[in-house]
């Protein structure tokens, strides 16, 4: 029997945690009261017991958004939320769960006046047992976010200023996905690892158990179209198992296959908890200059991706929007995204699972080209909690905890950042083993899987002389003094994706009048696509190169080099861009041109 009372007409009403789902839950979104704290005098004043909350606000849309009913871009570094909800206290051996999907950057909650707790991180989800402070009858919620311009959190693309400019944008602030509660037992599956083997047409099963886990054993049943296929049961106290599945069917862009999987803890025969999720038979390798989906070699067509939305900031309007941003990408010929300076909502990596699309997972940096201890400790503890919720899908081929030396600035001289890069990089692939790690996107490489380069040449000729500069260890990106490895490392022979180019705006596309071009050369419509195969056809043609990534999806703000408008509505025919990013790749003539003039910076 539920616990509270149902209410519908909820924005963003789906599941938010698709890969680990259990049938009873609520979802809190909705109108929330809302307060700024500009002074920052609201925890002093006990704003969590009665606070002056003035106006409300649409959760989980960020208060910058129109979709939050506020629309208020300026800086608001302190901001409060109170919502009531009515649930009576759950029996004897049963706790309900309060889930907050992220709240950029710090949050602090409390449930009847009673602090649950605090959590740091922008992009992550965090939860609290809320059974100790529930009353029977009207509960009241509230929370505290605090999210300052400084450069040492994790911001993403999100500006450090009072007025976005340039490539920045502007700020999500405070809660921005799904807020929710969930009842569990007291023996509970708190968090479910899935690692597939292809070579033994394995998965392996481990659960993380909150509560005692004493004498219960884990139950884990594979179906393929709803018909069972392998089922294991641990012994007791085991949290972890193989499931062998017979006639296995794999997963790839092409055919996207999932298995659905049900997980149950037991107690001899009884159940005590039971989670349902879904996995991707696939492996990702390297061999040589090879990246390797299945033991094939697999050719990355990705398409840069900020997450953005004109309405919503970070928080999509809608479930089926993020689903249609994949289904643009594709039907561009795109077989995948590198998602740029965001850890995304769970909702779009499981439409990429489903809908078979790559994806590069990479962690929102600190301030551009700032460096710090704390910044580097901000990144690497929230990319830790983002690479464990994330580790379940099998879209996600590749990591990527920096980009462009953004928050590890100087990373070629100092070796105290380099020593905090490499860090970062041993523990993803310790926790990851299954998937390459990139350390630094773009430049700078110190110890990286693949070696992945940003280029933003107008013409395909200029990529071909460029590529020999790169090829002959004249190092230095095309137009800037970064060099591709940092000091003392060389390149070591690894699978090269040009992960940045384009860059190309559309005169008949202009960004926003109080917004200067940026980041961007500028063709008429008439010239767009000829440019555009120009450019692909170039970096298909490179020796060596594995892949590449156009920027980008859609415009965003005053950005405006998206084959689709911030809006979604495409620019060009999808069928003609499609067909060049389809091509095949080949090896492309050598240069007449000396390398030397190539490498000249």
């Amino acid at each position: 029997m539920a616990i509270w009372e149902v209410c519908v007409d909820i924005p963003r009403p789906e599941y938010p945690r698709p890969d680990l789902r259990r049938a009873e839950w609520r979802n809190l979104n909705g109108f929330w009261d809302f307060a700024f704290d500009d002074h920052n005098e609201g925890l002093s004043q006990g704003w969590h017991e009665r606070g002056p909350f003035s106006r409300q606000i649409v959760v989980p849309f960020p208060f910058e958004s129109a979709l939050s009913g506020i629309g208020d871009p300026t800086p608001h570094p302190s901001v409060w939320y109170r919502t009531t909800f009515n649930a009576q206290r759950p029996p004897a051996g049963e706790r309900l769960l309060l889930h907050l999907g992220a709240v950029d950057w710090e949050a602090t909650v409390w449930l009847n006046g009673r602090e649950l707790g605090r959590h740091r991180g922008g992009y992550v989800p965090f939860s609290f047992d809320v059974t100790g402070a529930l009353q029977s009858g009207e509960n009241t919620l509230v929370v505290h976010a605090i999210d300052t311009l400084s450069k040492d959190q994790p911001r993403g693309k999100q500006y450090w200023d009072q007025v976005p400019s340039g490539i920045w944008y502007d700020r999500t602030s405070g809660i921005w996905q799904t807020v929710w509660l969930e009842p569990v037992p007291a023996s509970h599956i708190g968090r479910l690892q899935l690692t597939p083997n292809v070579d033994a047409a394995t998965l392996h099963v481990a659960a993380e158990v909150d509560g005692d886990a004493t004498g219960l054993s884990l139950e884990a049943v594979a179906l393929d179209g709803g018909q069972e296929v392998a089922r294991e049961v641990a012994a007791p106290g085991n949290a972890g198992l193989d499931l062998r599945l017979p006639q296995p069917r794999l997963w790839s862009p092409e055919a996207p296959h999932l298995y659905d999987l049900q997980v149950s803890l037991r107690d001899g025969g009884r159940p005590v908890d039971r989670v349902e999720s879904y996995f991707g038979l696939r492996k990702v390798t390297i061999d040589g200059k090879n990246i390797l989906l299945n033991d094939r070699p697999l050719y990355q067509r990705l398409v840069l991706d900020q997450g953005y939305w004109p309405d919503g900031q970070y928080t999509a309007p809608s479930d089926e929007a993020l689903r249609a941003d994949i289904l643009w990408g594709r039907r561009f010929g795109y077989n995948g995204a590198r998602k740029h300076q965001k850890v995304e909502d769970p909702r779009w990596l499981y439409w990429c699972d489903r809908l078979g699309y790559l994806v590069w997972g990479e962690m929102a940096n600190c301030g551009l080209y700032h460096y710090s201890p704390q910044a580097v400790a901000n990144v690497r503890d929230e990319w830790r909690e983002a690479v464990a919720r994330d580790y379940n899908h099998p879209c996600i081929v590749t990591w990527v905890p920096f980009n462009e030396s953004w928050g590890i600035w100087g990373v070629r001289e100092r070796a105290e950042v380099q020593q905090g890069v490499r860090d970062v990089v041993r523990w993803t692939r310790s926790y990851d083993p299954t998937r390459p790690v990139i350390d630094n996107s773009g430049w700078e490489h110190l110890d990286t899987d693949i070696a992945d380069l940003h280029t933003y040449l107008r013409t395909g000729e200029q990529v071909a002389v460029w590529w020999p500069c790169y090829r002959s260890g004249q190092t230095y990106v095309y137009d800037s003094n970064y060099p591709f490895w940092a000091q003392g490392q060389r390149y070591g022979g690894q699978p090269v994706v040009v992960s940045e180019y384009g860059g190309m705006a559309i005169e008949e596309y202009p960004p926003p009048p109080d917004k200067p071009l940026q980041a961007c050369g500028l063709d008429p419509l008439s010239r767009y696509a000829a440019r555009y195969h120009d450019l692909t056809r170039a970096i298909l043609d490179l020796e060596d190169v594995c892949g590449f990534c156009f920027t980008q999806l859609t415009d965003v703000e005053g950005e405006v080099n998206g084959v689709l408008t911030y809006g979604r509505r495409p620019k060009v025919d999808p069928d003609v861009i499609a067909a060049y990013n389809r091509e095949a790749p080949a090896a492309y003539p050598i240069s007449k041109l000396a390398p030397e003039r190539a490498c000249r910076r």
